[in-house]
């Protein structure tokens, strides 16, 4: 991952968790757990629902989701005239570098190009489950995390980035190594 989409990750995450006091207490991870609760159980094998709390449930998932990628996209360009104007660089290099950016290089994840909304409330539910803490998060947020622990992107290392080859078998913890590469310390 370079540079400019770590910045861009950051960015959103921060965004989505300075939200104001009052919006973030309806819509928190805990907010969208409870209305999902039923259709969670449904994919759960666990308990069983109506159709209309699977739709409302699945509306909300699917908003959240496009939700990050069109808020990255328009991000990314307020980004790149931000530091054009800021920094006085080239704004149309600057924007070229946004605008060219994928979906996945803006928020740091890669979901398979065909995923349901079933697997995404999944993916989030099981994230919550493991990180109770997280339901008093925005849901935006809680998202965008269970989404980039869930899937995340292989990028080319570059010498700048970390080691041109993955660590020898067995002479380090993988996990470590990898960490350590997105640190800068590898």
């Amino acid at each position: 991952m370079n540079r400019i989409t770590s910045l861009l990750a950051a960015c959103v995450l921060t965004a989505a968790t300075l939200l104001p006091a009052d919006v973030m207490a309806e819509s928190t991870a805990a907010g969208w757990y409870s209305d999902c609760r039923a259709y969670i159980g449904i994919l759960r094998g666990t308990s069983d629902g109506d159709d209309l709390e699977v739709t409302y449930c699945m509306g909300q998932t699917l908003g959240i989701v496009e939700g990050l990628e069109t808020g990255s996209r328009i991000g990314a360009l307020s980004m790149a005239s931000l530091m054009a104007l800021l920094l006085g660089l080239n704004s149309e290099e600057v924007f070229n570098v946004f605008k060219d950016a994928s979906s996945e290089d803006l928020l740091g994840y890669c979901a398979p190009e065909k995923q349901t909304g079933s697997a995404y409330i999944l993916v989030v539910a099981d994230y919550l489950d493991r990180n109770p803490a997280s339901m008093e998060v925005s849901s935006t947020a809680a998202f965008f995390e269970a989404l980039r622990e869930a899937y995340p992107c292989a990028s080319p290392e570059s010498p700048a980035e970390g080691p041109a080859q993955p660590p020898a078998e067995g002479s380090e913890d993988e996990s470590a190594a990898e960490t350590g590469a997105v640190n800068g310390d590898g």
